[in-house]
Formats: C-alpha cells, structure tokens, sequence
C-alpha cells in the first residue's frame, strides 16, 4: 500500500511540475492562436524603449490567450549580459504560467525614425538565423517578437520557423504578422499616467 501512494505522489509531482503555459504540451495547446495583442500598457512602453535605446534589449514576454488572440499583458527584463548595435545576450526567461516568449529590438541603424517611411522601417522586422536558432530551440515560447518603429512590430510562431532550413540568414514575417500599434491616449492622463491596461 506505501508503495502505492508514493507512486502516486511521484506521478502527481512530475505532473504538476511543470507551469501550464510553458512547455511543448503546452505550446502545441497555445499555438493555435492568431494574432498577437499587445495592451496598450505594454504598447505605450515598448515605443517608449524602443525610442530611447539605440542599442538591443530583450524582454519576457507575460500573457494569456483571449480567444483567437494571444494577448500580451506584461514583461519582465532578464539580466542582461552585453547590449551592442547589433545583438544582445541576456540571461533566459524565468519560466512561469504566464511566460510566453520574448521580445527584442532592431534600433535603426543610420536612419533616422523622424524622416523614414513605414516601409523602411517594416525592412529592419526580421528575425536573424541566430534569433531563429533561439526561438527553435526554445520549445516552451509560444511567439517571437521584434520590434523595428517605435509603434512598429512583427512576430512569429513555431509553426512559421521550425521547418525553416539552417541555411536561412534572415526570416521576414509572413503575411498579417507585421503590426503598427497607436497611441492610447486618454484626455484625463499625465505624461507620467499614460500607460495603462485596457
């Protein structure tokens, strides 16, 4: 009869061991949604860092599916280990039930984000093959996402790279994945006020 019960306490450990949202049984269960959201808190903070740093960051991205829609609430920043022009490394994602992929930035790199056009800026929205070979390996992420504009983004899921050859330098977004946020602006609000959660 012991051996009976620590069987099935070592079975419901090793099944509850792992959070919901993070995971390949997970994934494969969160994959299947459509868009990615970002809150117009998230938004509003993105533009901001993107617009103040001219060199890479990464971000862990926080969420819950709502509906069709993989809807991004929150983020965390990882340690950060070097933050170049041109490429970032930082410490991994702490995974918890939340935790659905990550975020980083393509600051422009000798264009100016006044006098550019969205279509110049919709060119520095691709993933690299070292970002690809990241996400590949990341089974748990559900999405991938670059921001390339201030109120600009593309993102990706594992459905759009893991068939992806080890060839392949650099991976636009596929059709419907690159994204122009606005401005969420509330008459009431201070500058120090703005970002909020809809």
């Amino acid at each position: 009869m012991k051996r009976i019960c620590w069987l099935l306490i070592c079975l419901t450990a090793l099944s509850t061991g792992q959070p919901a949202s993070f995971g390949p049984r997970a994934s494969a269960s969160m994959d299947g949604f459509q868009n990615v959201v970002l809150s117009p808190a998230v938004a509003d903070n993105l533009a901001l860092m993107f617009g103040n740093f001219d060199t890479e960051l990464v971000l862990c991205l926080e969420g819950e599916r709502r509906g069709a829609d993989l809807y991004i609430t929150d983020f965390r920043m990882p340690h950060i280990l070097t933050s170049e022009t041109g490429r970032v490394q930082a410490a991994s994602c702490k995974p918890n039930r939340r935790t659905v992929g990550t975020w980083h930035n393509h600051p422009p790199s000798g264009l100016s984000l006044a006098n550019a056009s969205p279509e110049a800026h919709a060119r520095n929205c691709y993933l690299s093959r070292t970002d690809i070979s990241d996400f590949q390996r990341r089974h748990g992420a559900l999405v991938s996402i670059v921001s390339c504009a201030p109120r600009t983004y593309a993102y990706w899921k594992h459905s759009d790279v893991d068939s992806i050859a080890s060839d392949i330098a650099l991976l636009l977004p596929p059709p419907g994945q690159l994204v122009q946020t606005q401005l969420w602006e509330d008459p009431r609000a201070t500058a120090l006020t703005q970002a909020r959660e809809r």
